[in-house]
């Protein structure tokens, strides 16, 4: 297992997000400080709370309204993270839930709609107990959060899950992976096995750190409801018509792996990385082939995070998780005006899986050369590209422009 942090910033960035997503995403504006929360909290009066829930959410997701982000969605869901894997190309698997408790009036028909139509996610109401958290989710959930984290209390929970793994479109040969020494930012190190492989490769040399990309053996791709289009860093949520030489297009995903100069350079790396939010679509404009020697560590990452909810406040999403503030009428039913009392609704847990595994796998190589040099050293075009300590990667699909996996590797063996 690889120690693999999701970067909030980059994440946010460009894609798609990870992160492992991972959802997908998109850049976001840097958002205005949310308003302030009411000033009386001994009711929890509808109107008393905070009409600016849903304006927080487009906003902190960079969507222009509700429909887009729905039509996004959409697209994204049949287009990005369908299953390729029968037709050759990287195995993606993802399924979300949003869960709300029965006592909340549970959730609108509209919202179970979309919810399942658009995202492909599962939405029910339900009682929170320790036994439907293991058997009415098939343990997707128990899984992810702790039995201890829902109780009675809790109102709302989403989750999502997803897992990719691709075989590279030129696989690393078995025979060329070898023992090595990776360097952690402690200043410790660990033993495990690196792949290595010599060929001309997109690279680019920025200053203080280099990037290669490294293709996934392309999936066919089936027709979809819209067409994602890159714009000028942005990616275009705007529903047309797929054209006819879009249809039999394959999806194009490619891991790009930010390797700094130095072993204690990641931080400044990030800095730079996450500065513009177009970076990672300019960046394709500076690599150029040239013969790289590659050496990469084998690793397999498994990100669970039970709880988002601090990270998402921090970033500026807070009302959605506020007991005084939070509105969430256009996805749960009121809580007043048809004469019964219930709890007013807010977010309890936001819990995300993520799976990416990297390792020699690939389709059988032809007649590939292996170019082994000697005597003189190595040619001056030549780019060494030893990731023996910390490295960012990116997931991409690059006909859309979303990044689907983000993660640091801190240590390739936890």
């Amino acid at each position: 297992m690889a120690a693999a942090t999701t970067a909030a910033a980059d994440a946010a960035q460009d894609g798609q997000t990870p992160s492992l997503s991972a959802s997908p995403s998109t850049s976001r504006p840097r958002l205005p400080p949310p308003p302030p929360p009411p000033t009386t909290t001994t009711t929890t009066s509808r109107s008393r709370r905070c009409p600016c829930t849903r304006a927080q959410l487009l906003a902190f997701l960079g969507a222009p309204s509700a429909e887009g982000l729905a039509d996004f969605g959409r697209r994204v869901a049949d287009r990005v993270l369908a299953d390729r894997s029968d037709a050759g190309g990287p195995r993606v698997l993802f399924g979300g839930g949003v869960w709300v408790d029965a006592a909340c009036g549970g959730l609108t028909d509209a919202f179970r709609d979309v919810a399942a139509e658009a995202y492909k996610s599962e939405a029910r109401t339900v009682s929170f107990t320790d036994e439907w958290v293991k058997k009415a989710t098939d343990n997707l959930i128990d899984s992810m959060i702790s039995t201890d984290d829902i109780n009675a209390a809790t109102d709302l929970v989403l989750a999502n899950a997803i897992y990719f793994k691709g075989d590279w479109m030129e696989p690393f040969q078995l025979q060329f992976t070898s023992p090595g020494t990776f360097h952690r930012l402690d200043g410790g190190h660990v033993e495990l096995d690196f792949m290595e492989k010599y060929r001309r490769m997109d690279v680019a040399c920025m200053d203080g750190f280099k990037v290669l990309k490294l293709p996934y053996k392309l999936g066919a791709t089936p027709p979809a409801h819209g067409q994602l289009k890159r714009r000028r860093g942005q990616v275009d949520t705007k529903s047309k018509d797929m054209p006819s030489t879009e249809v039999n297009e394959s999806t194009r995903y490619s891991m790009f792996v930010f390797l700094p100069d130095t072993r204690d350079g990641m931080a400044t790396m990030v800095d730079v990385v996450t500065a513009a939010a177009a970076f990672m679509y300019s960046i394709s404009a500076e690599m150029k082939l040239r013969d790289v020697d590659l050496k990469l560590p084998k690793f397999k990452i498994t990100f669970n995070w039970g709880n988002l909810k601090e990270t998402l406040c921090q970033l500026g999403l807070t009302l959605p998780f506020s007991p005084e503030a939070a509105d969430l009428r256009g996805m749960c039913n009121g809580d007043e005006g048809d004469g019964k009392s219930r709890r007013t609704t807010f977010l309890s847990k936001v819990a995300h899986m993520a799976v990416v595994n990297v390792n020699e796998k690939g389709t059988e190589a032809g007649a590939v050369a292996f170019h082994v040099h000697g005597g003189s050293g190595p040619p001056p075009d030549l780019v060494e590209f030893t990731a023996d300590h910390p490295f960012t990667f990116f997931i991409m699909e690059e006909r859309s422009g979303v990044i689907v996996f983000v993660g640091h590797i801190l240590d390739p063996t936890k």
